[in-house]
């Protein structure tokens, strides 16, 4: 959390303004939210990640609450609150702090600036396109020429896993391991190490032996029962109890060969990353026509609704993104620059669970939602690395310093500034008798345009403050 000079403010105040007036081009309305939140808000579908970055607290009304770590969650609950009343689908845009205590690279920025937007009520192919290509249009639109869109996918991996008859829990584990198993050879070993400590990955063949062990107790008790035996036990085991306990094994068994068969299947498909057309078809020739191949051709058709929003060549799919928030549940998506590898720009991907998960029974049907965020700061220094600054607003001028000649001019420069600062131009008045050329080195350091000296009679002497035309002075009435 850092303290920010004038120049400092100035840049992230232009990167931030400019984003928002890109997001209003396409319809965007400003909304604001909370900073501080009940915490729950945050963990409903959040997931264990963000929730370990959380600033949270009990506040004097015993009530717990957190600083919000985003802001989605918040966007979502005002939209639920008031969907009953809003035409859809709902542009929403915002710009704020948000907080998260980060303790990798990023723990110089536990306090940043988000500008982003979200869309409520719309689904399908255009609503997505529209939500990528904004989101980097209005980098390109600020200058930035080293950015690209990287694309990823949860609900085919979803339904990838869902066709393989995992348990929920394996499932659960899968989903939450795509960046980790995108690694590879070493992440595939980490994942199955942690399967098996939670039960879900043991030794192939001993789950095999031991449903043949309980089998035999079984065709021996059989073999029992049909000599006439009645209500016997095999061992201290009634035959219920060797029925279920053979119905256990064999369904952990079958587990087991279902969650090694699944880890293969991701290991591959988490590590295809590339141009569209090149992932595309190394992925079709890994999977199978079904819920799955069905959710690869919706990604097709998303990238190539890109090209009418002009975004054509810095686009990557890379189906081992995982943005490390569980609520996603569609496309994913991070903006990446080459000044800062593996940094994202912003970010962000399809919803839909969360809508219904804050409104409950209320929601009825408009349960879809899609947003992203930009991290000014990371944008702001992605721009100085291109050697850019961020546009100004057309009504911010450049500001100048009025000085008077002498001290009987200093109404007359008083005046002066006041007319000025009606027409809009940012004025400081020199009220310490400073030098013209003194007035010139100060002006430099501020950043200003021009230094006015003006005389007891009203005439006014511009001075350009420019290092290539700093002494150039022009008398004007």
């Amino acid at each position: 959390m850092e303290d920010r000079d004038a120049p400092r403010v100035r840049a992230l105040t232009r990167v931030g303004n400019a984003l928002e007036r890109f997001l209003g081009l396409y319809g965007y309305q400003p909304i604001d939210t909370p900073v501080l939140e009940e915490t729950d808000l945050f963990l409903r579908k959040s997931g264990g990640e963000l929730a370990s970055k959380m600033y949270t607290f009990t506040d004097p009304g015993g009530r717990l609450v957190s600083l919000r770590p985003e802001f989605t969650a918040s966007a979502t609950r005002m939209y639920v609150q008031a969907m009953k009343s809003l035409p859809v689908p709902v542009r929403w845009r915002y710009a704020g702090p948000v907080f998260r205590h980060e303790t990798d690279g990023d723990a110089d920025h536990r306090q940043f600036t988000q500008v982003g937007a979200e869309m409520f009520g719309a689904s399908g192919t255009w609503a997505d396109a529209e939500v990528l290509a904004i989101a980097w249009k209005g980098l390109a639109q600020l200058g930035l020429r080293r950015h690209r869109l990287v694309i990823g996918h949860v609900a085919f991996i979803t339904s990838l896993l869902e066709a393989l008859g995992l348990s929920d829990r394996a499932r659960v584990l899968l989903l939450g391991s795509v960046g980790t198993l995108s690694r590879g050879g070493d992440g595939v070993a980490e994942v199955s190490q942690k399967a098996a400590s939670l039960g879900l990955l043991g030794d192939g063949a001993e789950a095999r032996s031991s449903v043949a062990t309980v089998a035999e107790e079984a065709l021996a008790l059989l073999e029992r029962s049909l000599e006439g035996g009645a209500g016997i036990t095999f061992g201290v085991r009634s035959p219920e109890e060797v029925r279920e306990r053979f119905r256990r094994k064999h369904q952990q068994a079958q587990g087991a060969g279902r969650v090694e068969e699944a880890l293969k299947l991701l290991g591959r498909v988490v590590r295809v990353k590339g141009a569209p057309e090149q992932a595309l078809r190394e992925v079709r020739t890994i999977v199978d026509a079904g819920p799955a191949r069905e959710e690869l051709e919706e990604l097709s058709r998303v990238v190539e609704a890109l090209a009418a929003y002009g975004v054509i060549g810095p686009v990557t799919l890379d189906f081992g993104l995982a943005r490390g928030i569980a609520y996603y549940n569609g496309i994913v998506f991070d903006i990446q620059h080459s000044a800062a590898p593996g940094a994202s720009l912003g970010g962000g991907g399809r919803y839909d669970g969360l809508v219904q998960a804050l409104g409950q029974a209320q929601v009825g049907g408009q349960r879809t939602a899609l947003g992203f965020a930009w991290a000014v700061e990371r944008v702001a220094a992605a721009l100085a690395a291109e050697h850019h600054d961020a546009p100004a607003s057309e009504q911010e001028r450049a500001p100048v310093l009025v000085r008077a000649e002498s001290r009987s001019a200093m109404p007359r420069a008083a005046h002066e500034a006041e007319r000025l600062r009606g027409e809009g131009t940012p004025v400081e008045l020199d009220v310490s008798g400073r030098s013209t050329a003194e007035c010139i080195t100060y002006a430099r350091k501020r950043g200003f345009r021009q230094v006015l000296t003006v005389d007891a009679q009203g005439g006014v002497k511009r001075a350009n403050v420019s290092e290539r035309a700093r002494g150039a002075q022009a008398r004007h009435p």
